[in-house]
């Protein structure tokens, strides 16, 4: 018995040692964690990271782009490891809110089906093999679970009248069906106010007519749930009835977006999400993780649109040393994306390259390492190189060409940690019929 503890430890012992190893970066001493995105059985790998992770109350993660499968992975390994070590209870994405409600019904009770349920979250982004797979695991993981111990699956984005109406449609039909005509009108207006990603009326073509009668849905909607908010609750239960209301808070938000330039709404599109983000973590009283692009994710001004305030600064200050971030950088590789610079065009997903770089000092200083990929805790270090403006890769649903997608970053003001991936490869989209 006590030869076989023995092997035990020593093998975990061993799995720890290989995983933590300390190295020089420049001139600096500096304590890594070696890590395989793609191998999403050995968790094991992040033990010794887990004091940095446990005492957090909502850790974000970014990406470099919106179509890595080395992102995706590691992002889905992070979160198995905090689901089973950390207590975190809630997986948030970057996606609009009423179509992860479907996601969560999977993972919860196994209503309907992974595929449809991950195409009303309505982003292309997250139509892959490696999100899939993920949606698959928590659902596994809830099975034979007590409801406090289940993991729950949301979207905190913004951006869809359409998916927002359905929701509410959907459960006004269940709980509602006698007054289901004096939602049918509103709701149908809803639905043809918003194309995949885009609302219709940011098109400078349409009046103030629109925005006006949408505003009124919206009123009526909140009248009409706040006066028989006793009789939703008898009939649905108290969270099905929260859950719904929110979707009015959502609207409201798409509202305020849909009056904006584009450049505006970015900055209003990620305080509302901080909010949301916020909403969740007190409506579920959980840790939550939370999946995003690097220019949500991290501390600061963004690089795409100046000096607002990203969705990362708003958890800052929500929610202060409690909020972890961290970010991706990669070297060289492929991923998909829409072709560039203006718009989602009808040439659909692509899959792209990008090579080594010599003016991308950062992803330079660390490919030279010779590790492919690993984490470090930038609060523990202070290496010039992690202080200081260096370039780097940050590529968004869009790609033009590699040079002008070098942007500069100074690592520490921005994240908490880093992940460096050497070479990327493309995630791997959904097939569908």
């Amino acid at each position: 018995m006590k030869k076989s503890f023995l092997i035990l430890f020593l093998i975990f012992f061993s799995i720890q040692s290989r995983s933590q190893v300390n190295i020089q970066i420049g001139k600096f001493n500096e304590t890594v964690f070696i890590v395989t995105p793609n191998k999403q059985d050995s968790l094991t790998e992040l033990i010794p990271s887990e004091k940095i992770f446990c005492d957090k109350t909502i850790i974000g993660m970014g990406e470099a782009t919106h179509g890595t499968r080395e992102f995706f992975n590691m992002k889905a390994k992070m979160f198995k490891f905090l689901a089973t070590h950390c207590g975190f209870l809630v997986f948030a994405i970057e996606a609009p809110y009423a179509g992860t409600m479907k996601v969560n019904d999977y993972v919860l009770y196994g209503r309907g089906d992974v595929l449809s349920a991950m195409k009303s979250m309505e982003f292309w982004t997250w139509d892959t093999e490696e999100v899939k797979d993920l949606i698959e695991w928590i659902r596994s993981y809830n099975i034979g679970k007590g409801e406090k111990e289940k993991l729950k699956f949301f979207g905190f984005d913004c951006q869809s009248f359409k998916g927002t109406a359905n929701a509410l449609l959907e459960y006004i039909e269940e709980y509602d069906k006698e007054n289901l005509s004096k939602f049918s009108k509103g709701m149908s207006v809803l639905k043809d106010s918003s194309s995949l990603y885009f609302n219709k009326l940011k098109d400078a073509h349409n009046d103030k007519k629109g925005i006006a009668e949408i505003q009124e849905i919206i009123s009526f909607l909140g009248n009409w749930f706040n006066e028989n908010q006793k009789t939703y609750i008898d009939r649905s239960g108290r969270v099905k009835y929260a859950l719904a209301c929110h979707n009015i808070e959502i609207l409201k938000q798409t509202l305020v977006l849909s009056k904006c330039t584009y450049k505006e709404a970015f900055p209003l599109r990620d305080s509302c999400m901080a909010q949301n983000i916020k909403w969740i973590y007190e409506f579920e009283n959980s840790k939550v993780f939370v999946w995003a692009h690097n220019a949500h994710i991290y501390y600061g001004p963004t690089h795409f649109f100046g000096k607002d305030k990203n969705m990362g600064a708003n958890l800052n200050e929500l929610f202060g040393r409690t909020y972890y971030k961290i970010g991706f950088v990669f070297n060289e590789g492929n991923f998909q994306a829409y072709k560039g610079p203006k718009a989602l065009d009808k040439n659909g997903l692509q899959e792209f390259s990008v090579p080594v770089y010599k003016k991308n000092t950062l992803t330079t200083a660390l490919s030279i390492l010779g590790i492919d990929t690993f984490f470090i805790d930038l609060n523990s270090s202070n290496n010039p190189l992690f202080l200081s403006n260096q370039r780097c890769y940050e590529i968004g649903p869009l790609f033009d060409d590699y040079k002008s997608s070098s942007v500069p970053i100074s690592a520490k003001k921005e994240f908490d940690g880093l992940i460096f991936v050497g070479k990327t490869t493309r995630a791997i989209p959904i097939k569908r019929k």
